[in-house]
């Protein structure tokens, strides 16, 4: 099968240059698309493509975007990041499903930041040059499964085993027909 495009669109700056697009990100119910392009994150609707609303309050490149997992808000990090007290520019923004907590990093530290407050609640830096870990599975043919209320991760065949015997997550105990 072939995919068709239902719209695209191409960001200009004012003086009809064309913008660098870093990332996009869909609200939870689908019905809008943040996009992090130039300065601006910009806002579309995804039925037709029409650009809802362009946002501007950004002095620098924005380099990433993410929704809230209620879709009531989102983040945007960018190049300017002396505010958000990270030590270069912000590369990553998430949302925490289940507490709206935000995380952002840039390439040399991370901070959680709480639902209610500006203020970071804790903050982790490396020494220059960062170290990357990378982590494989010692048991790569293993497949792992999540649970959708809880988000804790289990081996497939045991969930599975768990939830036919008690027909709950053996974690969080939902029942596994019970909406969230």
């Amino acid at each position: 099968m072939r995919a068709v495009p239902t719209w695209i669109d191409k960001v200009h700056d004012r003086d009809k240059v064309e913008q660098c697009i870093y990332d996009l990100a869909f609200k939870p119910d689908g019905s809008q698309l943040i996009v992090a392009a130039g300065n601006r994150v910009l806002v579309y609707d995804t039925s037709d493509g029409t650009l809802i609303q362009p946002l501007k309050g950004h002095k620098d490149t924005v380099y990433c975007v993410a929704y809230a997992k209620d879709g009531k808000r989102f983040a945007s990090g960018s190049d300017l990041y002396d505010y958000y007290t990270h030590n270069d520019s912000i590369q990553c923004v998430a949302y925490n499903p289940v507490s709206h907590q935000l995380a952002s990093c840039s390439s040399g530290d991370f901070g959680l930041w709480s639902p209610e407050q500006k203020s970071v609640s804790k903050h982790k830096r490396w020494p220059k040059p960062l170290q990357w870990e990378y982590y494989r599975s010692l048991l790569p043919d293993v497949s792992i499964t999540m649970c959708p209320s809880c988000f804790q991760m289990f081996h497939s065949e045991d969930y599975e085993l768990l939830v036919l015997q008690h027909n709950c997550c053996p974690y969080c105990r939902r029942p596994i027909d019970e909406p969230n």
